[in-house]
């Protein structure tokens, strides 16, 4: 009974936390020191997106497997319902991953016309060999700049034509990740609020 008490305690504190990060305890678990070799996480929260023709804010769950990324978006506006699988070879060095696209209105679709419907959702193009080390406040392999956080705490990296501006990080000793993230391309602008991460799991 006790240790159910402590279980329900610590869902209710990360509930009313402004964010929370949890990691495995377990033997063959171990976090790397070097968040870009993290190849299993799970990430939920709100995000926002404007571009030159369209827009629009909604929530998502981005589930990270090896190469393989599984992401949910569920939103009102611009985007609508989607889910996302996206597989190597392109991740990690800027080019577009192999994408599965379907959509809450039933359409499936592959491949380049699976990125075609997705820009034309978003608004924008989306710099998807990248975003699964950006999601982790880590440079995606290949040319880059850092600029160190600046006298409110913002980390700034230039990266493929993008501005990822890291406003705040997780508190959490060992396991540093963003919780609030802004990326800019020209007129595209993309913002996200992590409410939970789930660290090698």
């Amino acid at each position: 009974m006790r240790q159910g008490f402590s279980w329900l305690a610590l869902a209710l504190a990360c509930s009313l936390a402004a964010g929370c990060v949890t990691a495995p305890s377990g033997p063959g678990t171990p976090i790397p020191a070097d968040l870009k070799d993290l190849d299993r996480w799970q990430a939920r929260g709100r995000l926002g997106v404007s571009g030159p023709e369209n827009g629009g804010s909604g929530s998502f769950e981005w589930r990270q497997r090896g190469d393989v990324s599984n992401v949910e978006i569920r939103g009102p506006v611009g985007i609508g319902g989607v889910h996302m699988e996206m597989r190597g070879p392109g991740s990690g060095s800027g080019g577009n991953p192999d994408l599965t696209l379907q959509t809450s209105d039933g359409l499936k679709l592959e491949s380049d016309a699976a990125w075609a419907e997705l820009q034309n959702r978003l608004g924008t193009s989306v710099p998807a060999g990248y975003l699964r080390y950006w999601m982790l406040g880590v440079a995606a392999p290949g040319e880059h700049q850092w600029h160190e956080e600046n006298e409110h705490g913002v980390a700034t990296l230039l990266q493929g034509g993008w501005r990822i501006d890291y406003q705040r990080y997780s508190d959490e000793p060992g396991a540093r990740v963003p919780m609030r993230i802004t990326a800019t391309s020209g007129d595209a602008r993309v913002r996200i609020v992590v409410d939970r991460w789930q660290l090698g799991q």
